[in-house]
C-alpha cells in the first residue's frame, strides 16, 4: 500500500471514530432527560419500600384496636382484619403466645397487605433517604433536583435535569394539620448527564460556600379527609427556600398520598435564578439556557 493510500485510510478511520463518538453523545443527550416527578411513581416506590415489611408488624398495624377515628386506613376494617369481636379476642390471646395462624398465612404475606396497613398521622415523620436506588435516570427513593430548558449546539431544544438523593428532613402532623416541615438538600452531589455541566452547576449555585439548600414551611397545611382513605391530596405549601445563601418565599405545588406506613410526596415550584443570585451556567455545547427553572422533588416519609 502506498503512503498516500495509507494516509487517506488512516484519516478515514479517524473520521469514522469521531463521527461515532459525536453520534453517541447526541443520542445520549436526546434520550437522557428523566421524566418529571409524578405521584403515581412515588406511590409505586412507597409500595416497594414496604415489600420487606415483617408480617408480625403488619398484624399489629392492622389489628382492630388500631382502627379508629384517629387512624388512617387504606381499606382495612375491623371485620376484614379479624372477623367478629369474639374471633378478634381469641386471635389476640393466641397472638400473645406463639402467634396466630393468620399472621403466618399467605394472605398476611401478600404484597398488598403493606399498602393497607393503618397509620396514625399525628407525630413526626422523617425523610427515608435509604429506601430505593438513586441514579439520574431512575431514582426510586427520595430525591430532589432541577429542570432547565436549554438550546444545544447541533441538537436543539433539550431539558437539562440535575438530581441528588442526599436529602433529609422531617414533617410534623398534629390534628390533621401539617404544622412543621424542614427539608435539607446537599447540592454538592447534584448529578446531570454531563460532568462539564455538573461543574458549571456547582459554580453557579456557589456550593463551595453554600453546600446545602433548605425549605422551611411557614404556613400550616390542613390535610383533607381524603388522606384517611389513602386518596391523593393536593395543596400549596408556602415556605422559605434558601439557595446560595439567599432566602426567598416560595409556594410549592404538593401532591401526597398515604401508602400503608409511608407518606409519598412529590412537588415542584418554578424559580427565577436571579432571585438567588444564580447565573445561568455556561457550557460550550449550550448555546442558550432559560433564566428560570423548575425545582422538583420526590420524598418518602416514614414515622421517626
Amino acid at each position: 500500500m502506498s503512503p498516500r493510500r495509507r494516509t487517506v485510510l488512516t484519516v478515514g478511520v479517524l473520521l469514522v471514530i469521531v463521527a461515532a463518538a459525536a453520534a453517541l453523545g447526541v443520542w445520549r443527550v436526546l434520550g437522557g432527560a428523566p421524566e418529571e416527578v409524578s405521584l403515581a411513581e412515588a406511590v409505586e416506590d412507597a409500595q416497594r419500600a414496604q415489600d420487606d415489611f415483617e408480617p408480625a408488624g403488619l398484624s399489629d398495624a392492622t389489628a382492630p384496636t388500631d382502627v379508629g377515628s384517629d387512624s388512617l386506613s387504606s381499606g382495612v376494617t375491623a371485620s376484614d382484619a379479624g372477623g367478629s369481636e369474639d374471633a378478634d379476642t381469641d386471635e389476640s390471646d393466641s397472638a400473645a403466645g406463639a402467634g396466630t395462624a393468620d399472621s403466618n398465612s399467605s394472605e398476611s404475606n401478600a404484597p398488598d397487605v403493606a399498602v393497607t396497613a393503618t397509620a396514625e398521622l399525628d407525630g413526626t415523620w422523617a425523610v427515608d433517604s435509604e429506601t430505593g436506588e438513586f441514579t439520574l435516570e431512575d431514582a426510586t427513593g427520595s430525591f430532589a433536583g432541577f429542570r432547565v430548558d436549554e438550546e444545544l449546539a447541533n441538537v436543539g431544544a433539550f431539558t437539562a435535569v440535575g438530581r441528588t438523593g442526599d436529602i433529609s428532613g422531617t414533617l410534623e402532623i398534629t390534628d390533621e394539620r401539617v404544622t412543621s416541615v424542614e427539608i435539607t438538600v446537599d447540592l454538592t452531589t447534584l448529578q446531570t448527564d454531563d460532568r462539564r455541566r455538573d461543574s458549571a452547576v456547582q459554580r453557579a449555585l456557589g456550593t463551595s460556600q453554600h453546600p446545602t439548600a433548605t425549605f422551611v414551611l411557614t404556613e400550616e397545611l390542613h390535610i383533607e379527609g381524603a388522606v384517611e382513605t389513602g386518596e391523593p391530596v393536593s395543596f400549596a405549601a408556602a415556605g422559605d427556600l434558601r439557595v446560595n445563601g439567599i432566602t426567598q418565599p416560595v409556594v410549592v405545588d404538593i401532591k401526597a398520598q398515604l401508602v400503608g406506613s409511608v407518606i409519598a410526596v412529590v412537588g415542584s415550584v418554578e424559580l427565577v435564578f436571579a432571585d438567588f443570585d444564580v447565573t445561568v451556567p455556561q457550557v460550550p455545547i449550550v448555546l442558550s439556557a432559560e433564566d428560570h427553572g423548575i425545582m422538583e422533588f420526590q420524598l418518602l416519609f416514614e414515622r421517626s
